[in-house]
């Protein structure tokens, strides 16, 4: 290896992600890890740029799905923050999204410095929701976790069931211009 450079193979062998599981203050009958979550809001940020493109919303799919990929890639550092925790008070979510903007090259520090540059800006810009990219991929994570509910609600886990109404209803209430064109598409329609 050339003097200065990196070896960049220890990115790859990092699988955290694959081990932090989501909701683990809830009882569950399936385990979901960050990792399973990531790749679904991959999934529904293409099935949702299809839709969009087929209405005429431009959006740059590439850098949507980029944004999908790493957008809880903090949490190989902090696991999964429970929400209700998360959210209690806004002093609360400020000082873990603060931690969250500090930890953050940490987990791309093992890339050339243009990657993780560009995997910063961009998990930045998904925080900051104020790209119709970033927009798409919360709404593909809202879609990831009605999924997660549904299923658990489906074989009898009642945990779940406020939990899918409630992000149900906060999708049906999203104001997103580009989200009305698409919305009567993805929504069920009771």
């Amino acid at each position: 290896m050339p003097k200065g450079s990196k070896n960049h193979f220890e990115h790859f062998l990092d699988r955290s992600l694959s081990h932090v599981i989501r909701f683990s203050g809830n009882p569950q009958h399936f385990h979901e890890t960050v990792g399973e979550h990531s790749f679904y809001v991959a999934y529904f940020t293409a099935i949702l740029s299809h839709f969009l493109k087929k209405k005429g919303v431009k959006i740059d799919e590439a850098k949507a799905m980029k944004i999908a990929l790493v957008h809880d890639m903090e949490e190989s550092f902090s696991g999964d923050i429970r929400g209700p925790f998360k959210h209690r008070s806004k002093e609360v979510l400020d000082a873990i999204r603060k931690a969250g903007r500090e930890i953050i090259p940490l987990v791309f520090d093992d890339l050339p410095a243009d990657l993780g540059k560009e995997f910063v800006s961009l998990w930045k810009e998904d925080t900051q929701q104020k790209t119709i990219e970033a927009q798409v991929v919360k709404a593909a994570d809202e879609l990831s976790l009605i999924a997660k509910c549904h299923e658990e609600a489906k074989v009898g886990n009642e945990f779940f069931r406020p939990i899918y109404e409630r992000h149900l209803e906060k999708l049906r209430e999203t104001k997103h211009p580009w989200w009305k064109e698409i919305k009567d598409q993805i929504l069920p329609t009771s």
